[in-house]
């Protein structure tokens, strides 16, 4: 493996757990600037579920803002990342894994719910910087509790 392939990797890895970080920090904009331009983000619960889409860092920011709210109490948790490279290294394919929860609270009650996601991205360097181009969000397993005092 080249220095080259492995600074690729690297950077990719990097790309897939700031995504998790700034969820965490409820930081919107930053994190619609991870993605391309024209980038998308699909989500769907399940393999077979419903696809939906989200195109273009407008409309992320607007989805992102609507999520990622101050009412919530965020943790993400990166595993596994593993990506295939072009040969020019200019765009990689790439399947991450995260463990996403959130507590909220209404009407006294606080209420977690936990996400395990797989997601399936498509990433293009433009600029000398990896972006992601699309990421399709499938929720494997969620699960909301009661957290009782």
């Amino acid at each position: 493996m080249t220095m080259e392939i492995c600074a690729a990797k690297l950077e990719l890895r990097e790309l897939a757990d700031s995504f998790a970080t700034l969820s965490d920090t409820l930081a919107a904009k930053a994190l619609s600037e991870l993605f391309t331009p024209d980038g998308v983000l699909e989500f769907q619960i399940g393999f077979d579920g419903e696809l939906n889409r989200i195109r273009g860092r407008d409309d992320l920011l607007t989805a992102f803002r609507a999520t990622l709210t101050p009412d919530k109490k965020m943790f993400h948790l990166s595993g596994q990342h593993t990506v295939k490279l072009s040969e020019d290294l200019t765009r990689a394919e790439g399947i991450a894994y995260c463990q996403a929860s959130f507590m909220t609270e209404e009407n006294g009650v606080r209420q977690i719910t936990t996400n395990d996601i797989r997601y399936s991205d498509s990433y293009v360097k433009a600029e000398g910087k990896w972006f992601i181009q699309c990421r399709r969000s499938t929720f494997l397993i969620m699960e909301t509790r009661t957290v009782s005092e």
